[in-house]
């Protein structure tokens, strides 16, 4: 793996004398290290060939297939038994984790109060209870080692960041940023009015295009699976974004810095868990680290400045509506009785704002005690301040344009989400609750959603009775397809017991609002309440659809060696195109030229005038460059068998219901592949469903 990644470096350092400087003492030793990989596994096996690449290989394997140490062990020595002797195979998996221990990067395990109080760090690291709550560090148990109750992982981001520039494949693209011209429009975060604005306020700073420009983000997640217990487990990744767009979004450049630990969401007490992040990103603002620049052999001062989080709420991007909309003017729909002219509230810088936080006493999370902390005086009545984030605590925070993205992809499954567990009426996620209808009579006149004087509440419009859930769900099990690879198995996510949909990722919550919800509930749901749904693809449709990256430059291996990341991608059959013994770029275009000079047209054309030969290769499927054309059968779980042909500006559907294989004897030795297709009348009202209002 880092062989092949790193394999520039070695070659190129040891002979090129033009280098500006020698490496650092540790990018020497991680050099030499890599230096001394590259003794042949045995003698005159394939080049790339060595014990780390072979040991980094069944890392992998193992990692991928989760796989037991006593079987990496039998799979060593298998390999070893059957390459010629005196082969320097690794034979065990001890020898495997040997040889890639001198590539690993740092990690520190954390103590943490079981209530997520503190963590057990810096000068707590000594202590036996917490600090706020008084709960004991450890548990009671009969051996001698102490068992904490809790720990997080922190996995320090400098030596991660180090080793970007240590890549030729990485590090001139670290320099990206600020090498690119993008004539004008926002291809990168770069390019934008928040990134220039810091640039110009920290001129220093922006002069070195090596200093690091970080983002983070967070979320929660089930590692058990939607079938294993409850845990919640909270990853925090924080991306660099140097590196042009084709590359920063890609797995290999998400670090994961801190593993949150369960089973209960961290809630407030998340900063808590940031204190050794925050620590570390302000000494790469103040001090910085000692680097090496492989691209420029230059040894440098590397900084980093944490730019911006990612988040999934709404509320951040929320936008007034202009004065003149009509729904201002409505007295019923959203405010009782009243006209709201309000204007949206102004944009505060981030002096203001630390300034206000400080005159109100708010404090960090860290300092207050996890979750346990009280609220500021004040709150909900004088402002809305619970408490101070911990990205205050960075030197640079104040000062930032803009310190909260937006996660669209995300929003978009809170969307989808909340849709359905109301319109299913998923108890405990419906957005329809008791709380809500109580707020009702004082916000707006919809009296017939009031609660009663009974307790309960009349059913609403939006919501699916039982004989429409059945019809809903059986339409998902039965009759919902996409094409091989577009999206998953959405039948596996229909729970029928509970009457909800489960474990459906966010790609497939995208595809659901743009390719299905425009008509999921025609039939099902009111007019009035199945096109307001149907319209909200428009408000997501601007969102860019996901593209999948199936190549990895720090995770791949040499490229005759074939991974479970480094496999081809599905159906591809290599994309290259067919060669012939004779050169024929254009067949018509000869045969004008014979013609028109009165020549003998050629052997091989006589041949294809000849026809076919009368027998024809018939195939259930047929792939092709990544696509793939699957012949329609009932009872299919995906479906490949729609055909698409544009033809001046109307465009004709079909189904494909044959593919055959015809070839042409003699020495261009032509192949064909032909489908056969019932096809659809494309005129509107006939062969094309015509639904109003649907977009």
């Amino acid at each position: 793996m880092v062989n092949d990644a790193f394999r520039e470096n070695i070659s190129s350092f040891m002979e090129d004398g033009d280098r500006v400087e020698e490496p650092n003492l540790e990018a020497r030793r991680f050099f030499d290290m890599l230096d001394a990989a590259k003794h042949p596994i045995y003698e005159g096996c394939k080049s790339g060939h060595s014990p780390l690449s072979a040991a980094t290989r069944m890392m992998a394997i193992k990692s991928d297939f989760n796989l037991a140490e006593d079987c990496v062990d039998s799979v060593a020595s298998f390999v070893k038994e059957y390459l010629p002797e005196d082969n320097m195979c690794p034979a065990s998996y001890e020898e495997v984790d040997k040889l890639v221990s001198g590539l690993d990067l740092p990690f520190q395990v954390i103590d943490v109060c079981i209530d997520n109080c503190m963590i057990y760090w810096k000068a707590d690291a000594n202590h036996l209870s917490c600090r706020f709550c008084g709960k004991p560090r450890f548990k009671v148990t009969s051996g001698r080692a102490r068992v904490p109750y809790k720990r997080m992982w922190y996995l320090p981001l400098a030596d991660r960041l180090k080793r970007l520039y240590q890549s030729e494949r990485t590090a001139s693209a670290m320099r990206w940023h600020k090498e690119h011209s993008s004539g004008g429009d926002i291809v990168h975060p770069s390019d934008a009015k928040a990134w220039k604005h810091f640039q110009s306020l920290y001129e220093g700073f922006a002069s070195e295009s090596r200093n690091v420009y970080l983002g983070l983000c967070t979320d929660g997640f089930n590692p058990f699976g939607k079938h294993g217990r409850q845990y919640s487990l909270w990853p925090v990744i924080v991306t660099p974004y140097n590196l042009p767009p084709s590359l920063c979004m890609k797995r290999e450049f998400l670090f994961v810095t801190i593993l949150v630990p369960g089973p209960e969401h961290p809630k407030r007490s998340l900063d808590v868990f940031l204190q050794p992040l925050i620590c570390e990103l302000q000494e790469l603002w103040a001090n910085g680290v000692e680097a090496f620049d492989i691209s420029c052999r230059q040894n440098f001062k590397m900084h980093a400045v944490h730019m911006w989080t990612i988040s999934d709420f709404p509320a951040y991007g929320m936008r007034f509506l202009p004065s003149s909309h009509p729904y201002r003017q409505s007295k019923t729909l959203f405010t009782k009785g009243k006209v709201v002219h309000d204007a949206p509230p102004p944009e505060l810088d981030g002096r203001y704002l630390l300034r206000h936080l400080q005159d109100f006493g708010a404090d960090t999370t860290a300092e207050c005690g996890g979750n346990g902390h009280v609220p500021v005086d004040g709150c909900s009545q004088y402002h809305n301040w619970h408490k101070k984030s911990i990205f205050w605590d960075l030197p640079n925070w104040e000062t930032h344009l803009l310190r909260h993205n937006l996660d669209v992809m995300h929003i978009e499954k809170n969307f989808f989400d909340n849709i359905m567990n109301t319109v299913l009426n998923v108890q405990g996620k419906t957005k329809d609750n008791l709380k809500s209808r109580l707020d009702l009579p004082s916000i707006c006149a919809r009296d017939e959603l009031h609660i009663m004087a009974n307790g309960k509440g009349p059913t609403p419009k939006f919501r699916l009775n039982a004989s429409a859930k059945e019809e809903f769900f059986q339409w998902i099990l039965s009759s919902v397809k996409f094409p091989d690879g577009y999206a998953s198995n959405l039948r596996n996510c229909v729970d029928s017991q509970e009457e909800r949909l489960s474990g459906i990722k966010s790609h497939d919550c995208h595809v659901f609002m743009q390719r299905l919800l425009p008509f999921a509930f025609a039939g099902l749901l009111p007019k009035e309440v199945h096109e307001v749904i149907a319209e909200l693809k428009v408000l997501l449709s601007l969102r860019p659809s996901k593209k999948k990256h199936h190549t990895s430059l720090l995770t791949t291996f040499a490229p005759h060696i074939q991974t479970k990341r480094g496999k081809p991608v599905r159906n591809d059959d290599g994309g290259e195109k067919p060669h012939y013994l004779y050169d024929v770029p254009d067949i018509f275009a000869q045969v004008r030229i014979c013609l028109a000079r009165g020549e003998e047209v050629v052997k091989w054309f006589e041949e294809i005038v000849d026809g076919p030969l009368s027998l024809a290769m018939s195939s259930p499927a047929y792939f092709t460059r990544g696509y793939a054309f699957k012949v329609s059968r009932e009872g299919a779980p995906t479906v490949n068998s729609g055909i698409a042909v544009q033809a001046g500006d109307m465009s004709y559907y079909g189904v494909l219901k044959e593919v055959l294989e015809v070839q042409y004897s003699g020495t261009i030795n032509l192949k064909c592949i032909l489908f056969l297709c019932d096809w659809y009348n494309p005129q509107s009202g006939i062969g094309v469903l015509c639904i109003p209002n649907l977009v």
